[in-house]
């Protein structure tokens, strides 16, 4: 069949950006600089959508003057915190791009700078592994950007980008290694659409629905989250499934947040984290704060889990935030915060008087897969192992936590590079073999629609996600990660064909779940390879709880070939 007799719509373009967050809104901004068509496909909608939808605080910036590091060094020392999981090169990359997207949010109306023209500067990431993390002035410059998403979409309205809101990616279109058009569906509608491009930015976020928030009923703590809840990892499966090499997705993230709300860092203020004894535990532990510096990519984190990993404090004692050292000073630049990024947590706070001298619980939680840490790999240009596939923000592998920095720097650097491949791209090269390709997939996406007594997708996906935090979660075996492994084929071959919906809804639903069992299981893999502890409790391996440099300081890289998954290891430089 042609694939006009298969899509109930056809669109062409020059650039398609996969994803309207930070990093897409900013590519396809730098793409449309070079004149091309530019669309952008985004399952929510674009005004509020990605990570930092419901806002962003701030931007950590390598400057001498700031921060007295310049950006090379800035960016070795923040590849090097990461235990030989990350490029230095594309972490340097990262800091040197950082400062030029400023440009474009100032002149699009984010206020970046005071009123008499000086910017704010706070302490914050510089050195994950340091208590005091202060070098220089600091490297987070604070900046009004609870508006960002909807002046970064009026920008792109008034540029002339086609932003197709509340349309879901489903499959990238691959020939001879190369990436020729994608699939996607209408979650309102249930159009299927096919779309064909010369060069693709895939900016669809990091992987947020694996585990389930742990304090609240079905439904609800499926989308509770410390980022999106529409981060269901789509983009990674689909580039998995197109046969792009993955790196990491061993590894969990563990945040920290005040106990019955996913948010509230308070050490961003300058407390300090106590036992219900008030004994301080980063001073009470220092063997194990050497062991485990990261502990879970946050120092914060870092000492629920201490002394160890399967003995951890939180298991046994109630762990607090101690808010008495918090000065007026901090205290006004973390409203600063989380006025522009949490207005629910700061109004909370404000509405009890501001942050009162007294302890306030914590809770450590699985949030998903390490932003930057896991995902798909790219090389310097930001362009993946499939030709005419571009990377951008959180979807990326390979490099440290940079958040919002590394969305706008890497959206900034790969819109370029997709518009000026666009430009020397003659023609669309579709043929018979994409056309089975776009049929396979329709059958795929459309078969549930209006399956009759069918499986509710919500409540597998709760299966699943249950299976995962028992299984595999921080304290990884053997035996467990086998057994996940077996369960999830029986969940793929038995329960994902009986999963119906009603309407397009609930198709979104099904594709979400399909894509969180892919992802389930690329994780699960690559933690049973893993025979060693690294930067634990991000990955605790119980029967094997050293870490190995010598065999294993390498990435994990997963690909699909052949129908199979195959892996490698690979030194980072």
């Amino acid at each position: 069949m042609e694939i006009r007799e298969l899509a109930d719509e056809i669109i062409e373009t020059d650039v398609l950006v996969i994803g309207g967050g930070l990093a897409g809104c900013m590519a396809a901004l730098q793409a449309k600089e070079h004149g091309v068509r530019v669309s952008v496909l985004e399952k929510a909608a674009i005004r509020r959508s990605g990570e930092c939808g419901r806002g962003i605080d701030h931007y950590p910036i390598p400057h001498p003057y700031f921060t007295g590091i310049r950006a090379e060094e800035y960016g070795q020392m923040r590849a090097s915190e990461f235990a030989g999981m990350v490029s230095k090169s594309l972490s340097i990359i990262t800091a040197e791009e950082s400062l030029k997207p400023l440009i474009v949010l100032e002149d699009i109306g984010v206020k970046i700078r005071e009123e008499d023209g000086s910017v704010k500067i706070q302490p914050g990431r510089i050195s994950l592994s340091s208590k005091s993390k202060d070098i220089g002035k600091g490297d987070f410059l604070l900046y009004r950007g609870a508006d960002v998403k909807i002046k970064l979409a009026a920008a792109l309205k008034e540029r002339g980008v086609d932003i197709f809101d509340r349309t879901m990616l489903t499959a990238l279109l691959v020939k001879d290694g190369s990436v020729k058009g994608a699939t996607a569906v209408n979650v309102r509608n249930a159009k299927f659409i096919v779309f064909k491009a010369k060069t693709f930015v895939l900016s669809t976020g990091g992987i947020q629905r694996l585990y389930a928030y742990p304090s609240a009923p079905f439904p609800n703590h499926l989308f509770i989250g410390y980022t999106t809840p529409t981060n269901a990892g789509g983009g990674t499966a689909a580039a998995y499934r197109a046969g792009a090499r993955l790196s990491n997705l061993e590894f969990v993230y563990i945040h920290t947040t005040t106990a019955g709300l996913p948010w509230g860092q308070l050490v961003n203020m300058g407390a300090t984290v106590v036992n219900s004894k008030g004994e301080d535990l980063w001073e009470k532990y220092p063997h194990a704060r050497e062991k485990y510096p990261l502990g879970g990519l946050y120092p914060t984190t870092n000492v629920a889990f201490m002394p160890n990993t399967s003995e951890a404090v939180i298991g046994r004692d109630v762990i607090y935030f101690d808010t008495s050292q918090i000065t007026r000073e901090k205290e006004w630049g973390g409203n600063i915060i989380y006025g522009n990024e949490c207005p629910t947590f700061l109004g909370l706070m404000l509405a009890r008087g501001g942050i009162k001298k007294e302890p306030v619980e914590l809770k450590p939680w699985l949030t998903g897969l390490p932003r930057n840490l896991c995902g798909v790999l790219h090389d310097e240009r930001g362009e993946s192992s499939l030709k005419g596939l571009f990377v951008a923000g959180d979807v990326g592998g390979g490099l440290a936590l940079y958040g919002a920095t590394a969305a706008f720097a890497w959206g900034y650097r790969v819109g370029h590079f997709a518009a000026e491949d666009a430009l020397q791209t003659q023609e669309y090269a579709f043929d018979k073999t994409l056309a089975k390709q776009v049929y396979d997939e329709r059958q795929r996406v459309i078969g549930p629609l209006g399956l009759e007594n069918g499986l509710n997708p919500l409540e597998l996906e709760e299966v699943v996600r249950n299976l995962m935090r028992q299984n595999v979660g921080i304290n990884k075996i053997e035996p467990r990660l086998k057994r996940t492994l077996e369960q999830l084929h029986v969940i793929k071959e038995e329960f994902i064909p009986c999963l119906s919906a009603s309407n397009a809804h609930e198709l979104m639903r099904v594709i979400e779940v399909k894509d969180i069992i892919d992802i389930a299981e690329i994780h699960t893999n690559a933690s049973l390879i893993r025979t060693e502890s690294r930067m634990a409790p991000a990955h605790f391996r119980i029967d094997y709880p050293e870490q190995d440099d010598s065999n294993w300081r390498k990435s994990i890289i997963i690909e699909r070939a052949g129908g199979k998954m195959n892996y490698s290891l690979e030194e980072n430089d």
